[in-house]
């Protein structure tokens, strides 16, 4: 039998390359990123998928074969399992597999027998394990995974008592199923460890691809509630995202090891890059681009994409950028203007990257220390931080964005930890009280809602109980569907892709995952249960409610953390940063890549976390506010002076030239920058005030 051909597998790895990538419209994305809702099609897991399918309806099979419905547990446990898997390097993944069903198989056996012992000893074994749960949040990002999945199995637990000998049974199919997983995810199927991070690296490439690529029919934006302005925030504001977001991921990879510096190099000339077409950007927007401008925004938009697909071939080949630097190096010939400016800085950055991708794939010195080698701690909590300020992703089951799950070095809890799980412990503890109050069916699904739900921050809780109603209602009414019209070999035929839609999507969109995981649940309820169809879709969508409902409240009234900070709070610090980023590009001699790019950065990350807030108060219904519009106007004006001060910077002669006197501009943007220079609460009025003097005219007219 004759292999597939090369060039058909290479068109197969391709495919699955762009769909996932392309499988929304863009604008479609950045609404969605405006209301607080991430989806990142790119991280659509297919092998990871295939895992879970096979692992769970193996086990879903042999238990409709034997005829034993307990089995059910060891089918709950192999699709845990598959959930726990963080990917990355083969050590990271045992350690994490091997420590969830350890955990998970003792967890099982001493709740479900301490439940067996009578109702106050299940509570107090049930509070004392969700809170030891919570603590380990301290951990990091992958004991925060754990340790959600390890209060998952706890809160099953407690709503099957057995007795002694029962209730090692209940751990033993725990482990069985736990260890029939691990192998499934060892063995089957095996993936590039650092995947995610190379799809997102390459989906900042194409979304720069897709904001350079609109310029040639870019028409002036004249007024906040244009359709100009919303879709220039829009990808300014997602790219900025998905750049924190991405530097974050980084940082938690392996230090010395080719992937972690590849991917390094190629976000940072990303953010070089950024700088770039944000100065074309704002060019296009004030005059018609010329006929040499338009064809360096075609070769800028082709390189772009070059090198989002180099990004994800292993290892990228630094020698496919050769032609794109040489051709906007010749492009750049021409007369002396902004495209041409952009043009040689694109090309300095692509040929850096190029060095830079030619280092990085050449031997490392010290191999072997290189996979034990983990990211200063420092950098980790800076990047993380800079990360979680601009938006939480709301993956499952962990939650790498928020601060409780990145930033501790020490593995010792803080307060923040400590009140999270106190918080948490009292939560699951009410929703259990709840249920068995109401005497409803299926309790553990309230309590699975209130671990997964419930976050250290109530502005990231709601966002995820809204999100799992959905799903949640969603799922359950299309199981329903299922469970009532489809015969019982056909409900077994479906939990394969079911168990691997969820595992998929769990990176991509949260309400999609709790869809198709409330499908699957639902389903493997039917098969081991004597209800079927409504019954068990209602109960799961009542008991999410009412978990999402418990969680957003304990939220709120226990121990609340700091007060989120206002719309205007967080136009201030955007007004203080943009006044920063704009003094230090406007001066002369022009200021280095090194000393202007952090102040570039926190711009953009301070103009995103208003612009955020910003569209929610609109989507509330607060639009006619005028403290709203206000707001709204002056994050149009930092757009505006932000895409200005990239052209100001490109324009600047050589840090060489100091004998060049500031023009007015730059002394007024100091003068600026110097008065704002500390952390305050200014009003809208001043911050308008400043921003409309008449030496910035400039920001909106580019001449």
């Amino acid at each position: 039998m004759k292999s597939p051909p090369r060039s058909l597998l290479r068109l197969s790895r391709r495919l699955l390359t762009f769909l996932p990538a392309n499988i929304l419209p863009t604008a479609l994305l950045h609404w969605l990123g405006a209301r607080a809702i991430a989806f990142a099609p790119e991280q659509i897991a297919i092998r990871e998928g295939m895992r879970a399918g096979v692992a769970v309806g193996s086990v879903m099979l042999l238990a409709w074969w034997l005829n034993v419905p307990l089995m059910a547990w060891a089918a709950f446990a192999a699709f845990w399992t598959c959930l726990v898997d963080p990917g990355g390097p083969l050590r990271q993944r045992l350690h994490a597999l091997w420590r969830f069903g350890l955990s998970g198989t003792l967890i099982t056996g001493l709740i479900s027998a301490a439940a067996g012992l009578g109702l106050a000893p299940g509570f107090i074994a049930l509070g004392v394990c969700i809170a030891l749960c919570g603590l380990s949040r301290a951990g990091g990002a992958i004991a925060t995974q754990i340790s959600i999945l390890a209060a998952i199995v706890a809160v099953v637990a407690v709503c099957y008592p057995q007795p002694a000998q029962g209730a090692m049974q209940l751990a033993g199919l725990f482990a069985a199923g736990a260890a029939w997983a691990m192998l499934i995810c060892i063995l089957a199927w095996p993936v590039d460890p650092f995947a995610p991070q190379k799809q997102a690296c390459a989906a900042i490439f194409r979304e720069l691809a897709h904001m350079a690529g609109r310029l040639p029919r870019a028409t002036m934006a004249r007024a906040p509630a244009s359709g100009a302005h919303r879709s220039v925030s829009a990808y300014r504001r997602d790219i900025r995202t998905r750049i924190e977001q991405t530097r974050a991921a980084l940082a938690l990879l392996p230090a010395g090891t080719q992937p972690r510096m590849t991917l390094s190099a190629a976000l940072d000339t990303a953010d070089r890059l950024f700088a770039a077409v944000m100065a074309m950007e704002h060019a296009a927007f004030s005059h018609a681009p010329t006929r040499t401008a338009r064809r360096i925004i075609r070769l800028l938009n082709l390189s772009l994409q070059r090198v989002a697909r180099e990004i994800t071939a292993n290892p990228p080949r630094p020698g496919r950028l050769t032609l794109d630097i040489t051709l906007l190096r010749r492009v750049a010939m021409d007369e002396e203007d902004i495209h041409i400016r952009a043009a040689t800085f694109c090309a300095d950055a692509l040929q850096a990257l190029q060095a830079a991708w030619s280092t990085s794939t050449q031997p490392p010195s010290h191999p072997a220390h290189a996979p034990l080698a983990v990211a200063p701690a420092a950098d980790m909590a800076q990047n993380a931080k800079a990360a979680d300020a601009v938006s939480p992703t709301p993956s499952l089951p962990a939650d790498a964005g928020t601060e409780t799950s990145t930033l501790q070095a020490s593995h010792w809890p803080d307060r923040l930890v400590i009140r999270h799980a106190a918080r948490l412990a009292v939560a699951v503890l009410a929703a259990y009280a709840i249920s068995l109050a109401l005497n409803l069916p299926y309790a553990y699904w309230a309590m699975m809602a209130v671990v997964v739900v419930t976050q250290p921050s109530v502005t990231t809780t709601l966002p995820r109980a809204i999100e799992r109603v959905a799903g949640s209602m969603a799922g359950g009414f299309v199981a329903a569907l299922m469970g009532v019209f489809l015969p019982e070999y056909a409900i077994l035929l479906l939990i394969f892709p079911l168990a691997a839609a969820t595992i998929a999507l769990r990176s991509v969109n949260y309400a999609l995952c709790v869809m198709f995981m409330s499908e699957l649940f639902v389903l493997v309820t039917d098969l081991v249960s004597v209800t079927h169809g409504w019954d068990v879709a209602l109960s799961r969508a009542a008991n999410n409610t009412i978990g999402s409902l418990v969680g957003l409240v304990a939220c709120v009234f226990l121990w609340p953390g700091k007060r989120p900070a206002s719309l205007v709070e967080l136009v201030s610090r955007a007004f203080t940063a943009n006044l920063r980023y704009a003094a230090l590009a406007a001066c002369p001699p022009r200021a280095t890549w090194q000393a202007l790019e952090p102040a570039r950065r926190a711009a953009g990350t301070a103009s995103s976390r208003a612009e955020i807030l910003y569209q929610q108060k609109r989507l509330e219904g607060l639009h006619e506010s005028e403290t709203v519009k206000a707001c709204g106007e002056i994050l149009f004006l930092l757009r505006q002076l932000a895409g200005a001060a990239s052209i100001w910077w490109l324009e600047q002669p050589g840090a060489d030239n100091t004998s060049l006197t500031p023009p007015p501009r730059a002394a007024l943007l100091s003068t600026l920058a110097e008065r704002y220079a500390q952390p305050q609460s200014l009003s809208p009025r001043d911050m308008l005030t400043a921003l409309q003097l008449p030496e910035l005219k400039d920001t909106q007219d580019y001449p």
